[in-house]
């Protein structure tokens, strides 16, 4: 299984349902709060201005859409 980074800020909606999401299919992932001095500079890092931004593996995904998870996920 690809090891999924989920990065989140507190307040966001989109950020919730990705998490709700990943939770319901039993993924295991690691969640990383982008307010946090290690959370900036790992997303930073990713080259990303907004949130949720999931790591898969790989491949970065901007934003939360169920089917381009499980595209990167290969469901």
């Amino acid at each position: 299984m690809k090891r999924i980074v989920l990065y989140t800020a507190r307040h966001c909606a989109h950020c919730k349902s990705a998490q709700q999401y990943l939770e319901q299919k039993k993924l295991s992932f690691r969640l990383c709060d982008v307010s946090t001095p290690r959370g900036k500079k790992e997303h930073a890092s990713l080259g990303a201005r907004g949130v949720p931004v999931i790591k898969v593996g790989d491949k970065i995904l901007h934003g939360f859409s169920a089917k381009a998870l499980e595209k990167a996920l290969k469901i």
